[in-house]
């Protein structure tokens, strides 16, 4: 039996091997077909615009050559072999450009101007933020350019209430009410200077507002200030109850809808806090330098004959003060306080400025006897460096300065 089962087996193998040989063979004489997806094949087309080469002639030992047409022969034949052209790889310098604000680029053989041509004394200020990306110390000066350009777009007239319901008194009443608000709302800075400019801003194109409604004014200049500097902005049912419900949501957003249209849909106007940060930076101002100039900034929000002034100008002069006041024992008052590095980056010279000065510290001694004792009092905290009680606001200083009539200080 087991002799018959080999004998079986092998006989199977045997005919298996022949199978294999058949179809070899008919393999060889091209009668087979191809399989699935055979016309896919990996040919390649070694000459553009040429015809594709058959594959079993690139498997033939005696059929290497890929077939040229003759036009390219006799040009290969014109043409004697000649030896592939060696590559010089030249190795690739990087050239250090310094990144100043305000630099040009220039012709790389040519030596990088300096940022100040005239103003030797000039200190670049943005000089250690350059490895800080956030910062952006390369744009910092064409942004603060066009700053300016924004605030001149934008003006505040001087006596822009003039022939309108609305007293100067009544806009010092609602300032003051709203630095209480946005104390109690805990919201950014920025959200309080952007109110008070929407409610000049608006007060100035619409002359038609009553003294009822100033107040829905307000509130709706603070919403709306609030939903463009905060992240998580008061409720307007917030607002609705801060006003003791004298203003029904329905008005607040009736209001919304007239400010926005009035302004145009424009509410990029610098603020002073802007310009106020870039000149504590240039002047290398110390924290109570800073605190005090944001006081005598806040201070002016109230006062009506102030808000014609450019942001840039009073920021100026708010820092001026505050140099002048503290810290100051040097006898030649102008290059310790207003440098040549606070001209060049406030653009301002020091007789543009003192103007402005003079007016600043003229309220500032009078914010004690004042009727708005809200600003005064919020700095009066210790969170504020109680900079509203310091002996310096009363100094001789500070006299002389409100009593000067554009005189040098």
């Amino acid at each position: 039996m087991a002799l018959r089962s080999r004998t079986a087996l092998t006989h199977i193998v045997n005919q298996e091997n022949a199978k294999n040989i058949k179809s070899s063979v008919n393999a060889v004489a091209g009668k087979t077909k191809r399989a699935a997806l055979g016309e896919i094949g990996n040919r390649v087309n070694t000459v553009r615009g040429v015809e594709p080469v058959d594959r079993t002639s690139l498997l033939q030992k005696d059929k290497k050559k890929v077939i040229v047409p003759a036009k390219q022969n006799a040009k290969l034949a014109e043409k004697p072999l000649e030896k592939p052209p060696v590559q010089i790889v030249k190795p690739v310098v990087k050239a250090t450009v310094p990144h100043e604000n305000n630099m040009v680029l220039a012709p790389p053989k040519k030596e990088a101007e300096s940022f100040s041509s005239d103003l030797l004394a000039v200190e670049d200020i943005d000089e250690e933020d350059k490895e800080n990306p956030s910062l952006v110390s390369i744009y910092s000066n064409d942004i603060y350019k066009y700053l300016r350009t924004l605030e001149s777009k934008y003006p505040i007239g001087r006596g822009y209430l003039k022939g309108q319901e609305v007293m100067p008194k009544m806009r010092s009443v609602l300032i003051d009410w709203l630095v209480e608000v946005h104390q109690q709302f805990h919201l950014l800075q920025e959200t309080l200077y952007l109110t008070v400019a929407i409610i000049d801003r608006f007060l100035q194109a619409c002359r038609t507002i009553d003294r009822k409604r100033l107040q829905l004014v307000g509130v709706t200049a603070m919403f709306i200030a609030s939903k463009y500097e905060e992240i998580y902005s008061p409720d307007i049912n917030d607002f609705v109850y801060i006003t003791d419900n004298a203003y029904s949501r329905v008005e607040i957003l009736q209001m919304e809808m007239l400010i926005v249209k009035t302004l145009d849909y424009s509410l990029g106007r610098p603020l002073p806090l802007h310009f106020l940060r870039r000149y504590s930076k240039a002047g290398k101002a110390l924290a109570i330098h800073h605190t005090m100039a944001k006081y005598c900034l806040e201070l002016t929000l109230v006062h009506y004959e102030m808000c014609h002034y450019p942001p840039s100008l009073i920021a100026a002069a708010a820092t001026y003060l505050a140099f002048m006041i503290i810290g100051n024992d040097d006898e030649d008052t102008e290059k310790v306080v207003w440098t040549n590095t606070l001209v060049h980056y406030s653009t301002y010279s020091k007789d543009d400025v003192l103007p402005v000065v003079q007016e600043i510290a003229n309220i500032v001694i009078n914010a004690e006897k004042s009727k708005y004792q809200v600003i005064r009092n919020k700095y009066a905290q210790s969170k504020y460096m109680k900079i509203s009680t310091r002996p310096e606001i009363k100094s001789e200083t500070m006299v002389a300065i409100a009593a000067a009539n554009k005189k040098p200080v």
